[in-house]
């Protein structure tokens, strides 16, 4: 029968070691080969299959993906002992992992070959949290290889053995070392594809509308806090100006999806004032970053560009130093123990049966006080928008795809054009600021734009609400 791991990553960092050290005096070598087919089936599945030295012994370890909720990772685990460096798939329990997976291994079996490898140094130690928990943890140091290429390990896994998830988060928490998102098999698989790491963006979770609600809230929460995360991280390592912007999609999709499923929710004010409290950190820097190309394209004087470039670092500075801070980290533990904790109430539908209300409310709240002309109401707008962009999009099992689609192409045609009037108003008050005049192209291409939002609401006015009169999912 299938283990099921509970499992928290964390990133270690070189001051970390010595200190968490002394919790892990067991130390031994470790080596994995994973194996997939060539069209990498078993990726596809969700399943990562290795084949381990681990100390003396040997291991074959077979793990389905599960729910991740940002940091904390709950997988179905089979793992056997080998008496040899040799993959034996059919001795694997197959019809359980296939009813589990729906992964046939006996099928895959004449062709699974190794894609990649890792090699760590593994320190671990069984530890026990405020008397709640026991787990082990486990740091471990090394690389990744596939064919020439290479990529660092240096992590922390706290993996539960038994008690309470939530002790064992706040013991992570008190290690004050950043979530890690990224599973070796994950990485390993970017490696042997020649892909660096990259922005993550929205991945919407596949959610059944015959469950409870409750259910597709907490994965679309998961995925969230996981966008959020990574592209936190990522932002500490690179300077593409996307991961910002995906962090920010990310806390935008937290927020909508707290709102569309307000009802069920016992208390979720903290969480939303901790977002708050974060985002005018992170909204100048995004300005810049979307501005800076607009500058160049309308010639502004050298030193305007130097001084703009200049406040886009200070921006970009004060950025960081958010996302670095103990506040954020703070928060997507939080995030992550709030999620745990089954904030919500049991609600008596299931999650088709739960959505017409739900988009009716905020598809009432779209359309009051619309003013297409002033920028502030216009603004508010294209955030109501936003919302109820991603409320079809979370409800969409429940309804005909066909007419789902219809909608969303509306919509994002609507925050298209309101997201470009928006980069304008932005765009004349950092001119403003810099002390530089805006010119007449930017008012020419305002009222082009005004026009066509004019006609693209009208035509979004005469979309009938694809809820009202459901046809079922096919």
């Amino acid at each position: 029968m299938a283990h099921i791991e509970r499992e928290i990553k964390l990133r270690l960092t070189r001051q970390a070691f010595p200190r968490l050290a002394r919790l892990a005096p067991d130390r031994r070598r470790v080596a994995s080969v994973y194996y997939d087919t060539a069209r990498q089936d078993l990726r596809r599945a969700g399943i990562a299959l290795r084949l381990r030295r681990d100390g003396g012994r040997w291991l074959q370890t077979l793990k389905a993906q599960g729910m991740q909720h940002a940091g904390l990772a709950q997988r179905a685990e089979w793992e056997l002992p080998v008496r040899r460096k040799a993959l034996e798939p059919l001795a694997f329990p197959r019809e359980e992992i296939r009813r589990t997976t729906g992964v046939d291994l006996a099928r895959l079996a004449p062709r699974l070959a190794p894609v990649f490898e890792t090699r760590f140094t593994r320190h671990s130690g069984l530890i026990q949290v405020d008397g709640a928990a026991s787990a082990e943890l486990a740091i471990d140091r090394g690389l990744i290889c596939a064919g020439r290429r290479r990529e660092p390990i240096s992590e922390v896994e706290l993996e539960l053995i038994s008690g309470d998830t939530a002790a064992l988060m706040r013991f992570a928490e008190a290690l004050e070392l950043p979530l890690a998102y990224e599973s070796k098999a994950e990485r390993g698989y970017r490696l042997a594809g020649g892909r660096p790491a990259a922005p993550r963006r929205w991945r919407m979770p596949l959610l059944d509308p015959k469950r409870p609600p409750h259910e597709g809230f907490a994965a679309i929460v998961a995925a969230a806090l996981m966008q959020i995360g990574t592209n936190a991280g990522g932002m500490l390592g690179s300077r593409d100006p996307e991961y910002l912007h995906q962090l920010r999609v990310g806390m935008r999709r937290l927020r909508s999806a707290i709102q569309a499923f307000a009802p069920l929710l016992k208390d979720h004010k903290a969480l939303k004032r901790a977002l708050r409290r974060l985002v005018p950190a992170l909204g100048p820097a995004r300005d810049w970053d979307v501005f800076l190309p607009t500058l160049e394209k309308l010639r502004a004087a050298p030193g305007v560009v130097r001084t703009a470039r200049s406040r886009a670092n200070a921006a970009r500075h004060a950025a960081l130093e958010c996302v670095a801070s103990p506040e954020f980290r703070a928060f997507l533990f939080r995030s992550l123990r709030w999620l745990e904790s089954e904030p919500w109430t049991d609600a008596d539908a299931t999650l088709a049966g739960f959505a017409p209300g739900r988009l009716e409310k905020i598809y009432r709240k779209t359309l009051r006080k619309v003013d297409l002309e002033r920028p502030k109401p216009r603004h508010a707008l294209r955030v109501r928008i936003k919302r109820l962009r991603y409320a079809c999009e979370y409800f969409a099992p429940g309804f005909a795809e066909e007419a789902v689609q219809a909608w969303l192409g509306a919509l994002r045609t609507l925050q298209d054009v309101l997201g470009a009037l928006n980069d304008i108003v932005v765009a004349r008050a950092l001119l403003e600021e810099l002390g530089a005049a805006a010119p007449s192209s930017l008012a020419r291409r305002e009222q082009r734009l005004i026009r066509k939002l004019r006609a693209t609401w009208e035509r979004f006015e005469r979309l009938a609400p694809y809820w009202r009169d459901p046809q079922p999912a096919g």
